[in-house]
């Protein structure tokens, strides 16, 4: 098992990683042993590995989940009234403990729930996709979406454990699996270039990658979110870089109401798109083609030339990231280091995403 600590003083929690880890959660969560635990899931999930859960938390007594619909338009206000509705039946108290099952969409809502019912209550995240495993079920960052942009209501709640069992990602789609590549992809240019570097050599999907090789890389994009987090933990300047490929992404997923992307998918274009505006501005000509390449390289994406630039562009200007009326775009500069530019112009971004459509081509 690999251990890794968010170091944030008195909100410290670790973050292990394993292969079989749930079929332990008893034994990694026995410190919570004696509290109601309360398991948030969604049905699909719960059908796939609920039997698995389950015995793996026998020692906790969790009893009957509570299931929510999965999907980004699903993340919703109305599954956060669902969600404190259940908690208030099944008589969770303050010193009790949700357990998050499922992807980011299911940790997000769960964690805010959790972060909001009786002025916040513990919660733990397992993961089971390889997007949530690397990065929205770590950092604290929880909330639903608002119609007009993603995550408008939120908070930080810091969760008191993350359980990462890669044994679950052997049922997840290779659409899935794609999606967490992108955020890895991610990570590779923030901060690691043997990672960017596998990625690049890697199949599409990820496919054929080892046991060792994925576990490599998912303690790796953890390590470095983690670092970013202890040093910014409320995202006051260098967390922001976290955003990379975001800006873009999330207005894609909100003109398109979550319901033709996934995650990773929007993130993997906003990624090129990114690159893309660095290098009209001389920051990344040497490195655009790769960061392009290597996304394009982990599969296909759904098309993006049928949406207009302006509805793009409006959303792009309600991010929830926006400050003094612009946002701020995290842009890499080389393979491992990127900037924070709050100075974007509309024309960059309307050139960015015609580059962005242009590249369907070589996807198809």
């Amino acid at each position: 098992m690999i251990e890794i600590p968010v170091e944030l003083g008195e909100r410290r929690y670790p973050i292990a990683i394993g292969h079989g880890l749930a079929r332990l959660l008893s034994d990694v969560l026995s410190g919570f042993r004696g509290r109601k635990v309360l398991v948030v899931s969604s049905p699909r999930v719960w059908g796939l590995h609920g039997t698995t859960v389950s015995r793996g938390l026998a020692g906790l007594a969790p009893g009957k989940p509570v299931l929510i619909a999965d999907g980004e338009r699903h993340k919703t206000r109305a599954t956060l009234d669902r969600l404190h509705d259940a908690f208030l039946a099944r008589g969770l108290a303050r010193d009790g403990v949700v357990v998050a099952v499922g992807g980011g969409v299911v940790g997000d809502i769960a964690g805010f729930a959790a972060a909001t019912y009786m002025r916040g209550v513990a919660w733990v995240g397992l993961p089971t996709t390889l997007l949530a495993m690397v990065d929205s079920s770590i950092g604290g960052k929880v909330g639903v979406n608002h119609p007009k942009a993603k995550n408008l209501l939120g908070a930080f709640h810091q969760p008191r454990a993350v359980v990462v069992d890669p044994d679950f990602l052997a049922t997840l789609p290779a659409r899935e699996v794609r999606s967490g590549a992108y955020e890895i992809v991610k990570y590779g240019i923030l901060g690691d270039r043997s990672l960017f570097r596998a990625l690049q050599a890697s199949p599409p999907d990820l496919r054929q990658w080892g046991r060792a090789e994925l576990e490599n890389a998912i303690a790796t994009s953890c390590r470095i979110k983690a670092d970013v987090v202890e040093r910014d933990e409320r995202e006051r300047n260098l967390r922001k870089t976290l955003n990379l490929g975001h800006t873009l992404g999330h207005a894609l997923e909100t003109v398109t109401q979550y319901r033709r992307f996934t995650h990773g998918e929007a993130v993997g274009w906003g990624l090129v798109g990114a690159a893309f505006i660095a290098r009209g501005r001389g920051l990344a000509s040497a490195t655009c083609d790769a960061i392009a390449s290597t996304v394009d390289g982990l599969g296909p994406r759904p098309k993006i030339s049928d949406l207009a630039p302006k509805a793009i562009l409006a959303a792009v200007a309600r991010d929830k990231k926006a400050e003094a009326g612009r946002v701020p775009f995290i842009l890499p500069t080389a393979i491992g280091r990127v900037a924070i530019r709050p100075d974007v112009t509309r024309a960059e971004i309307r050139r960015a995403v015609k580059v962005m459509a242009g590249r369907e081509a070589l996807l198809g």
